[in-house]
C-alpha cells in the first residue's frame, strides 16, 4: 500500500505545476478535430507522452514520473465510455483511476493501488463552469480532504485566480494558505484538447497558455513569480518555452519546456 504521508508531500511539491496548468470553462469536446494533437511534453526533468487511437481519442499516457502513484515510468491505458468520455485509466504499475460523471461533467476521480483506494478528487461546478476541486487522501476507508482549489474566471474562459486551501492537522480542517493570480497569451494551449484526463493528473487545462503566475501567502504577501515565454509554430501552438521561477529572496530558476505534435 502506498504511504499516505509520502503522497501528501508529493502533492504539495507539485502544487505549483498543478496551478500553472489550471483553467477552462467550456467542454473541450467542442475543439475541432483538425487541431494538432500533443504527443510529448517535457519540462526539463519530466517527460509525458501521449498516444492516440485512429479516431483521435486518447489511447495511452506515458509518464516519466506519475503524480498519482509517485512511481517512475508508468504507462496508463485509457478505457473510454460513449461520447468520448473516459471510464478509467489502468497503470502498468497496478494503479487504476476511475472517473465518474454527473450531468456530463467529471465529478470524481478515484485512485486505487490494486484494490485499495488511496485518493480521490471531487469537482464542483456552477452550471458548466468549474468552481472548485478537492483532493482527499483515504485513511481508514474515510476521505480526508487535504487540498482544495477555488477558481475565478476571466471573460475568455481562463482562470484568473486560484484560492488554495490545505489541511491543517492541528485544526483538522482545510485552511486558506494563499492564492495564485495568472495571466495568459492568446494562443492555443495543446493540453486543452486532452479533456478530462488533464483534470485527473494536472488540474484543468487552460484555453490559452499561462504567461505569468504570481503566488501569495494567506496574508497576501508575495512568495513567488513564474514567468513563461513561448515560441510558437506557424499554427499558433507552442513548440518550446522558457519558464523562470523567482521565489522571494532567492535567485531565479529557469526551466525549458518542449512540445511535440502529430
Amino acid at each position: 500500500m502506498l504511504n499516505t504521508q509520502t503522497l501528501r508531500q508529493s502533492f504539495f511539491a507539485t502544487l505549483l505545476t498543478l496551478l500553472v496548468f489550471s483553467s477552462c470553462t467550456k467542454p473541450v469536446d467542442d475543439v475541432p478535430e483538425e487541431r494538432l494533437q500533443l504527443t510529448e511534453f517535457s519540462d526539463g526533468s519530466d517527460v509525458t507522452r501521449f498516444e492516440y487511437n485512429t479516431d483521435r481519442s486518447l489511447k495511452k499516457i506515458i509518464l516519466s514520473n506519475d503524480p498519482v502513484s509517485l512511481d517512475d515510468n508508468v504507462t496508463y491505458t485509457v478505457k473510454h465510455l460513449n461520447q468520448g468520455k473516459i471510464d478509467e485509466l489502468t497503470g502498468s504499475n497496478g494503479t487504476k483511476i476511475k472517473l465518474s460523471y454527473t450531468n456530463g461533467f467529471l465529478s470524481k476521480a478515484e485512485a486505487f493501488d490494486g484494490t485499495i483506494k488511496i485518493s480521490q478528487t471531487d469537482y464542483a461546478y456552477n452550471g458548466n463552469v468549474l468552481r472548485s476541486s478537492t483532493i482527499s487522501m483515504i485513511e481508514n476507508n474515510t476521505a480526508v480532504p487535504f487540498f482544495k482549489g477555488e477558481f475565478t474566471f476571466t471573460s475568455t474562459g481562463n482562470i484568473s485566480r486560484t484560492n488554495a486551501f490545505m489541511y491543517n492537522p492541528l485544526t483538522n480542517r482545510l485552511e486558506a494558505t494563499g492564492y495564485v493570480n495568472k495571466q495568459y497569451d492568446t494562443k492555443i494551449n495543446p493540453f486543452a484538447t486532452l479533456g478530462d484526463v488533464v483534470k485527473v493528473f494536472w488540474q484543468v487545462a487552460p484555453v490559452n497558455n499561462v504567461t505569468k503566475a504570481e503566488y501569495f501567502n494567506a496574508t497576501g504577501q508575495p512568495e513567488e513569480v513564474v514567468q513563461t515565454t513561448y515560441t510558437y509554430n506557424a499554427k499558433g501552438y507552442p513548440v518550446s518555452a522558457t519558464m523562470r521561477e523567482t521565489e522571494a529572496g532567492q535567485p531565479p530558476v529557469t526551466a525549458t519546456l518542449t512540445y511535440k505534435y502529430q
